[in-house]
């Protein structure tokens, strides 16, 4: 593959979060809305950290040469440790395909009333197909849906404004519930932590394509714009429509209150994005375990293809129950995993030094 520009390196890494969770609202709404105004705060927080961490990873895979996740995640030459990683980051993975392919499901049935089980089988096989096409593959479908559906989200944003009033926006109260996310601190970290978690194992294997180091601060700064814009966007629609937040699919209700015709391009835009996302994921994972098994590299249809139908079959036990659950798990292993892997920046940084020094 050629260099990586600042443009696709943008689409990319805010492509890694923008699947069924994020674009539906209910994974912004789970995580920040139900704290109200405390939520915005929340996602300050976490776009901050999206940003710093975003570079770190970057820079981590420049500065190193590595191009697998555990070993990326993992500094020091500890075998089980690294393996026991790898199959956190791999697990996860294959969750995130599995939510998309859920969320899948559940916006057929809401828009057309086709069974969520029939529409997450045929998701599944068309996400296998074309993550056959690899990580260059995902690049360019990532280009092409990211912008789409930052600048399309923010449109539905201000549509909901106009119609439902702003009187909401900042009058939120806190009605959380979920005792795994406790107050917005937390759900902010834990929410940063298993998005990285993910994007560690799709941002790893193509870190090495970005040769200049301002192309990573560039790159992952227009990407946090982005994330920010749609989420400001889902957040404050929902704030002024809160009876569109109860449903399993919070954006797409809306949107079908605003009219039925825009409750179908929106649920067309949701697809793509939650396509998006289970690709990227799926090629990240395939990519994993030939690094790590060579001879699955030559059974690489039927890998991923029994990946898939995997997902599938744990996408039955729904989309919203999956979100509260697997998610907050993950960010809360996530967040040692993410200290380890900044140890392992300062030990980089630490040998660029020296190496400087003794070049002097």
């Amino acid at each position: 593959m050629n260099e990586l520009k600042a443009g696709r390196l943008a689409v990319t890494y805010a492509g890694c979060f923008l699947g069924a969770g994020f674009v539906s609202g209910q994974e912004l709404w789970q995580f920040f809305g139900v704290f109200g105004v405390k939520g915005y705060m929340g996602f300050a927080l976490s776009a901050v950290l999206f940003f710093l961490l975003g570079v770190l990873l970057v820079r981590l895979t420049q500065l190193s040469g590595i191009n697998e996740m555990d070993t990326v995640l993992i500094p020091w030459e500890i075998p089980w440790l690294r393996k026991t990683v790898g199959v956190i980051e791999a697990v996860f993975l294959f969750g995130v395909v599995t939510v998309m392919t859920a969320g899948a499901g559940a916006l057929a049935c809401q828009l057309t009333g086709i069974p969520a089980w029939l529409f997450g089988a045929l998701f599944g096989a068309a996400v296998a197909v074309a993550a056959m096409a690899g990580l260059k593959g995902m690049i360019h479908v990532f280009s092409a849906l990211v912008p789409v559906l930052a600048v399309a989200t923010v449109c539905f944003a201000v549509a909901a404004w106009k119609s439902f009033g702003t009187a909401g926006i900042w009058q939120g109260v806190d009605h959380n519930t979920n005792p795994l996310m406790p107050n917005w601190f937390i759900a902010a970290l834990t929410y940063v932590a298993y998005n990285l978690l993910g994007s560690i194992g799709i941002i790893t294997p193509i870190g090495g394509l970005v040769k200049r180091q301002g192309t990573v601060y560039a790159g992952i700064g227009l990407s946090c714009l982005m994330l920010c814009a749609i989420a400001g966007s889902v957040l404050t629609s929902l704030a002024a429509h809160t009876s569109a937040a109860g449903a399993e699919l919070p954006m797409l209700a809306l949107a079908c209150d605003l009219s039925p015709t825009l409750g179908k391009i929106y649920g067309v835009l949701l697809l793509l994005g939650m396509f998006g996302n289970s690709l990227a994921s799926l090629v990240a994972l395939t990519t994993y375990l030939e690094q790590k098994r060579p001879v699955l590299a030559e059974h690489r249809k039927g890998l991923t293809a029994g990946l898939g139908a995997g997902a599938w079959v744990g996408s039955l036990a729904g989309f919203a129950g999956l979100i509260g659950v697997v998610f907050p798990v993950f960010g809360y292993i996530s967040i040692a995993l993410l200290a380890c892997m900044v140890i392992h920046f300062v030990q980089c940084k630490k040998k660029e030094k020296a190496g400087n020094a003794t070049g002097g």
